[in-house]
């Protein structure tokens, strides 16, 4: 993540898409104190979309028991998902 002053920040507000593109973060500072970040939509809408995610009980309770699916090996090839879910 890379920090910048509110000032730089002003001075370069029509560049700041394509530094947050670059650094995916920028901290925005006044006084040396983090004021604000700048990020790209795409970066802001999988946050949102992840704490949407990790919010929800049911899903999380899914994705626990996914991993742990995994994690014993209980998996199906892309061949055998198709032929379960009959496509």
């Amino acid at each position: 993540m890379e920090k910048i002053p509110i000032s730089e920040a002003r001075n370069k507000f029509m560049k700041l898409p394509e530094e947050a593109a670059k650094h995916k973060i920028l901290a925005v500072t006044r006084r040396n104190k983090e004021v604000m970040a700048v990020m790209s939509w795409e970066l802001y809408e999988g946050l949102l979309e992840t704490l949407e995610v990790l919010s929800d009980p049911k899903l999380m309770n899914h994705l626990k028991k996914g991993i742990e699916d995994v994690k014993a090996g209980r998996t199906y090839s892309l061949s055998e998902a198709y032929e379960r879910l009959g496509l």
